[in-house]
């Protein structure tokens, strides 16, 4: 998105913190000189605040007042001061202080949830902190702001009915389109796949909302149709590796299975081109990015309803969206593994050229901030 603005001549900067979401945590110098690197930020200005609070139940709020002081200075400064503030998430110190400076200083301000008020992402973690934190702060801040950026239709139906918002949009997250496609002859021999195999993909965190063991459930009905199949299944633990394991070990599947950590980059455009279809039988997706990559590099995908980037799927052909079932994953597995994947791949990849890509989401985003600097204005 920040590459697409700055290649439309905007001025962007971005605040953020120190604080990783992820462990191991790396030292903290290699952690900023990691960001400040990134050719995603090329172009943009960056501050990286200094956050505390690593231990629970802080480890994701982390108090930033170094953030706050940056923030003020920028608001109250007449030539950096921004037109529209676009505030990414809740449940922090910063995006809890951001919306307040905003609203005194007089500055729209744009905000989006990224999916937190899903009522399966509520319910995890300390629902109850959550709740309080909600009523207390995050529902006036999201009744005040300018607008409230949903990514998906069913996350502004979320947003509007729980908050009784009348300021909701909805617009997508993006994905790059790749030029020069990785042949999957080339993917597999790198990766050590058979030629001949058929290849089913999953590529998410190892969670148990996304039941990755019904792929292997799956895989065993299969067996008989498809002799070649195997399984890959690429993304870090969140909670279902020891479930994801017992099932491969009861299966005897072990030979058919390979299993990646987290992936990037292009060792993650490498599956793409390696699988025939990725499968995500997730109970509940705020939006569900991996399933657009894969439509961008050509991959068919079968994914269940609570994915809400299914609508993308059946809206181009590239995949099935199928009942919430294992017999509905088998049921779709089959007749993509059966279907021309050549002409799936085509249904995807034009439909994400035409919808889906940081050039058509950042058209929206600008149709948005224009709208909310000329209500500043008047």
């Amino acid at each position: 998105m920040v590459q697409e603005q700055v290649r439309r001549g905007h001025q962007v900067a971005i605040l953020t913190t120190n604080a990783q979401s992820a462990e191991p945590w790396a030292p903290d110098w290699e952690f900023r000189q990691r960001m400040q690197s990134d050719p995603a930020f090329s172009g943009a200005e960056l501050f990286i605040a200094r956050g505390y609070g690593r231990s629970r139940p802080f480890a994701r709020y982390t108090w930033t007042p170094e953030a706050y002081r940056w923030l003020r200075r920028r608001l109250v400064d007449p030539l950096h001061r921004p037109d529209v503030l676009h505030i990414h998430g809740v449940f922090s110190h910063l995006t809890t202080f951001a919306p307040r400076l905003a609203r005194r200083l007089r500055v729209p301000y744009i905000m989006r949830p990224a999916g937190t008020f899903a009522p399966r992402c509520l319910a995890m973690g300390r629902a109850s902190i959550k709740r309080w934190f909600t009523k207390l702060f995050v529902a006036k801040d999201l009744r005040l702001a300018a607008a409230v950026q949903a990514t998906t239709p069913a996350e502004a139906v979320d947003l509007r009915e729980q908050f009784k918002l009348e300021n909701v949009v909805v617009i997508p997250h993006g994905v790059t389109l790749i030029d020069d496609q990785i042949g999957t002859a080339a993917a597999r021999e790198s990766l050590r796949i058979p030629e001949q195999a058929k290849v089913l993909l999953f590529l998410s965190r190892i969670a148990p909302k996304k039941r990755p063991e019904w792929v292997i459930q799956a895989m065993l009905r299969l067996l008989p149709e498809f002799p070649d199949l195997m399984a890959v299944f690429a993304g870090p633990d969140a909670g279902a590796e020891t479930t994801l394991s017992a099932a491969i070990a009861t299966s005897h599947l072990n030979g058919r299975v390979k299993r990646m950590g987290f992936v990037t980059g292009e060792d993650k455009s490498m599956l793409f081109a390696a699988a025939d279809v990725l499968a995500l039988p997730s109970q509940s997706e705020n939006f569900g990015v991996v399933v657009v990559e894969a439509m961008a590099h050509g991959l068919p995908v079968v994914v269940t309803p609570g994915v809400a980037s299914h609508i993308y799927v059946d809206a181009s052909g590239c995949g099935l969206t199928v009942e919430d079932s294992l017999d509905g994953l088998v049921d779709g597995l089959r007749k993509v593994l059966l279907a021309d994947r050549a002409e799936l791949a085509r249904y995807g990849m034009a439909y994400v050229q035409q919808h889906l890509t940081w050039h058509s989401v950042v058209e929206k985003l600008d149709t948005v901030y224009d709208e909310v600097a000329r209500c500043r204005k008047r």
